[in-house]
């Protein structure tokens, strides 16, 4: 039987963001369904931050080759070389020349193709469109993470629909954080005096960081707390966003998944202001720590939060914050019977197994 190869290159990483963690948690909940099967996780060098496995063998290959170039020199050449099924479930799209099943999590650089603002950033582009394009276009099966996205690839690619399916992305990994609530009330006594809300992203242009500045600048009385990368080399689209003389607004800079853990469970409302999404992780996670949840209404995410959330305009800086505090949305405790890592992982093996047996059906039973 054909060999199972994933990417593991996530893996050696000790902080994940979204795409990372889809990746890892996927790959750990999918081990125990892989019984029997002649599944590898490749990386360039093994590390402590690799988990054991049950059924899925590690195997370092390639590691004299550059990092970052790695998933489309070494994981590909050994994917080729064993004749295996490769794997590749975040960012690095590989594979460019050899098929296998590979997720897109998103269309952003084909939508800010004619956006770019210097050399730089229009090489950087071009390079990402074309790696994306050949992965797309080379891969056996496409997996993404909404029904939004999976349009999106059929639009700029042409991709037959029954090549693409939708994967949805989870937090079940939240239930392992040991969260010390005293030793973040002591740290953090100045911004728990006054009601605030939170915000949690990068500084790419479609996280939209501009909407909780001028957002902040017409709601003087409330607090505005800001964490991620620093916003001093702010992003070149908004260089005419600055978070100077704003005084209730705070930056915390990059943090802990507890101390996140710690802001959405005492923060007024979660603020999601975001214009573009393959998903949109950041609102689930907040949902999960009991958080409000105050969300942008563009791409993916009413396709996701449904009415679990409360919307705005997020070209709307005049927006009612008070207002939406009060809208009626569902339980949220059962949109986690929607989005789990386990449901993921059971989806991507029927999908492995459907390639492996060369089925279109996974037969009735095997779960």
């Amino acid at each position: 039987m054909r060999k199972i190869v994933f990417n593991g290159k996530e893996f050696l990483r000790k902080t994940k963001r979204g795409v990372q963690r889809y990746a890892y948690e996927l790959i750990i909940d999918i081990d125990k369904y892989l019984e029997g099967y002649d599944a590898e996780l490749i990386v360039p060098y093994i590390n402590e931050n690799i988990p054991k496995f049950k059924n899925i063998k590690v195997k370092a290959y390639g590691g004299w080759l550059p990092y970052k170039g790695w998933q489309y020199l070494g994981y590909q050449y050994y994917v080729w070389k064993e004749k295996a099924l490769g794997i590749c479930l975040s960012a690095d799209i590989a594979p460019l020349f050899y098929s296998g099943i590979v997720a897109i999590h998103d269309m952003r650089f084909n939508r800010e193709k004619d956006e770019y603002k210097t050399f730089k950033e229009f090489l950087i582009n071009r390079y990402k469109l074309y790696t994306c394009y050949l992965a797309a276009k080379n891969a056996e099966h496409l997996i993404t993470v909404s029904e939004y996205q999976k349009n999106e690839i059929i639009k700029y690619y042409g991709i037959d629909k029954e090549k693409i399916s939708v994967i949805y992305s989870a937090c079940d990994h939240l239930r392992y954080i040991d969260l010390d609530e005293n030793k973040f009330k002591i740290k953090y006594k100045d911004i728990l005096n006054k009601d605030f809300y939170f915000f949690l992203g990068g500084r790419e242009k479609n996280k939209n960081i501009k909407w909780v500045i001028e957002v902040a600048k017409r709601n003087k009385n409330s607090l505005f707390v800001m964490a991620g990368p620093s916003l001093d080399a702010f992003n070149l689209e908004d260089k005419d966003a600055s978070i100077d003389n704003i005084d209730n607004l705070i930056h915390v800079g990059f943090i802990t998944d507890e101390e996140i853990a710690f802001f959405m469970k005492h923060c007024k409302a979660f603020i999601f202001p975001s214009i573009y999404e393959g998903f949109g992780l950041p609102p689930l996670e907040a949902l999960y720590f009991g958080a409000k949840v105050l969300c942008s209404n563009a791409s993916c995410l009413p396709e996701i939060y449904k009415n679990y959330v409360a919307y705005f305009d997020p070209y709307n800086y005049d927006v009612n914050l008070d207002k939406l505090l009060e809208s009626k949305v569902d339980d949220p405790k059962s949109i986690f019977d929607i989005y789990s890592f386990e449901i993921g992982a059971k989806s991507l093996y029927k999908l492995i197994i459907d390639h492996l047996n060369n089925l279109n059906e996974v037969k009735d039973g095997e779960i």
